[in-house]
């Protein structure tokens, strides 16, 4: 992963790469969300060789879920503010609940975003309660890391912010602010420190929860053992009986992350390894795939997606230009600060 150009020529490459890394990864397994890790290993490689159509027939191919819809608002409404605000997420979302136009059903962000609607941008109390702990807006988590990689002592309280436009529960805060944390250092370093990495996600969770720390602290160990030891223990919980096995990984935003996560470290200069490795998990493989996408695409750019996987990529270019637009306003606030 050496390169002649600097960190700072990277950046735009980067900011692409981590929004289109996580809208093509969403692609791939959107077409398979809910099915069996059976059959998904079954699959082998020829589900990250192309898109397919959606089992139901009605979205496109290259149809990429809602929580990529999301993340491009949140940028679009970041860019736009110059900051990260809440009423202007919710702002840039609610259309999608008032005129129909969500992918697809999220049931935790359903749940917040009614409540938002009914009650209007200016209201509090909206988000899912504890207990809920979902994933349909952790993808959008990654848009902190990119706008407070130089900015760490920002990163948790704004990714509290725009994650606690949706939830209340610790262990979705913990795991978003962890997330942000991988994406920052990515856009901070050439090249992937194990060490540094694993410490920057523990210490983000760990200001919120400490149970979610203490479960990113077991990937360093399970990457000497094979694929399959480690996705027993990161996609069970360890005080529940878990099915993980056969069905995949559940809808809750812990397990996608760790699982996302140690598929990464594991190749972090191979994206299309690290999103196959994430399908291959069964269950929530749209989200897991769209993190993994993301943490490959902000470590080492756009460029090592296959091009047949971005021109295929739908809506891939307003995806792109709200990457521009953010790392366009991160810069201009930058700027800005030094005055």
């Amino acid at each position: 992963m050496k390169s002649s150009t600097t960190l700072k020529d990277q950046l735009p490459a980067r900011f692409r790469g981590t929004m289109l890394g996580a809208a093509i990864g969403s692609a791939l397994g959107f077409p398979h969300s809910g099915s069996s890790r059976t059959f998904m290993r079954a699959l082998g490689s020829e589900v990250i060789e192309g898109y397919v159509r959606h089992r139901n027939g009605y979205f496109p191919v290259g149809q990429h879920g809602a929580g990529v819809q999301l993340m491009t608002l949140a940028a679009q409404a970041m860019a736009t503010v110059g900051s990260v605000q809440p009423q202007s997420i919710v702002d840039h979302w609610i259309p999608l609940w008032r005129e129909n136009r969500i992918i697809e059903r999220l049931p935790d962000v359903d749940v917040a975003m009614s409540r938002w609607l009914r009650r209007g941008p200016d209201a509090r109390g909206c988000a899912c309660g504890p207990g809920e702990v979902g994933s349909g807006s952790l993808i959008s988590s990654v848009l902190i890391g990119l706008w407070d990689h130089d900015d760490p002592t920002s990163l948790v309280e704004d990714c509290e912010r725009l994650i606690g436009v949706t939830h209340e529960d610790q262990e979705v805060r913990a795991v978003s602010s962890a997330l942000a944390s991988v994406i920052s250092h990515n856009l901070t370093h050439k090249d992937v420190v194990l060490g540094d990495v694993i410490d920057g996600a523990t210490a983000a969770a760990a200001r919120i929860d400490m149970a979610v720390a203490d479960r990113i602290q077991e990937i360093p160990m399970l990457l000497a053992s094979s694929e399959l030891v480690a996705f027993d223990q990161l996609a069970s919980s360890p005080d529940e009986i878990s099915n993980a096995d056969h069905s995949g990984i559940e809808n809750r935003a812990l397990p996608i992350f760790l699982v996302a996560l140690h598929s990464w470290l594991r190749n972090p200069a191979e994206p299309m390894q690290v999103i196959g490795s994430c399908l291959s998990a069964g269950g929530a493989v749209e989200m897991t795939a769209a993190v993994g996408g993301a943490l490959a695409g902000s470590c080492i750019g756009e460029h090592r997606f296959p091009a047949v996987l971005k021109e295929g990529l739908l809506e891939g270019e307003e995806i792109s230009a709200a990457a521009d637009l953010l790392y366009q306003s991160q810069v201009q606030q930058r700027r800005r600060r030094k005055l």
